[in-house]
């Protein structure tokens, strides 16, 4: 009688577990493996990450924040890439740079997350020179390694329900373990 009621336990608690388990993980946070070279020197492909699915539901994405989201056609593949235009940002790239009009304001994108010698190109979507207005519900997603990032220089603008979240920590390599910022 003794083993019965254990092995019941056991099962009734290896149950229970497996169910909170799966709703923190649809629900508040999911485990993700960067896969590619587009995020690096900040991410490198074989690195794990935890995504914060549920602060995107009481506030908005903010200008550099790295995110996980569908890419536009594709449900089933993430992207990693880092918020650079949000709703209302009239962004233009001149010159290897990243210009923001916003509000009757205008400055110079200051990425401190990239090295000085990297450089920012036009593409297909997001022309060099030609300003873009950033749209209510949709985030402008560019890689960090913008040699190597197929973003929305190439795949346009991402809508806001497309956004898994934010990447909150990185728990692989242990050499990098650690909050993101």
């Amino acid at each position: 009688m003794k083993l019965k009621n254990f092995l019941l336990e056991l099962t009734e608690t290896f149950l229970t577990s497996l169910v909170v388990i799966l709703l923190l993980y649809v629900l508040v946070a999911s485990v993700e493996v960067v896969y590619g070279a587009s995020m690096e020197p900040n991410f490198h492909s074989g690195e794990r990450i935890l995504v914060d699915k549920i602060t995107k539901r009481i506030k908005g994405f903010e200008r550099g924040e790295v995110v996980v989201f569908f890419p536009p056609g594709d449900d089933s593949k993430h992207y990693v890439k880092r918020v650079i235009g949000i709703p209302g940002d009239i962004i233009k790239i001149v010159d290897c740079k990243i210009l923001i009009s916003r509000d009757g304001e205008k400055f110079k994108l200051d990425e401190t997350y990239l090295s000085n010698d990297v450089c920012t190109a036009g593409s297909s979507v997001v022309k060099e020179g030609r300003s873009l207005r950033i749209e209510d519900g949709k985030y402008l997603l560019l890689g960090d390694n913008r040699n190597a990032s197929l973003d929305s220089r190439v795949l346009g603008l991402v809508e806001e329900k497309k956004i898994i979240g934010r990447v909150i920590f990185r728990f692989w390599p242990i050499s990098a373990v650690g909050f993101i910022n």
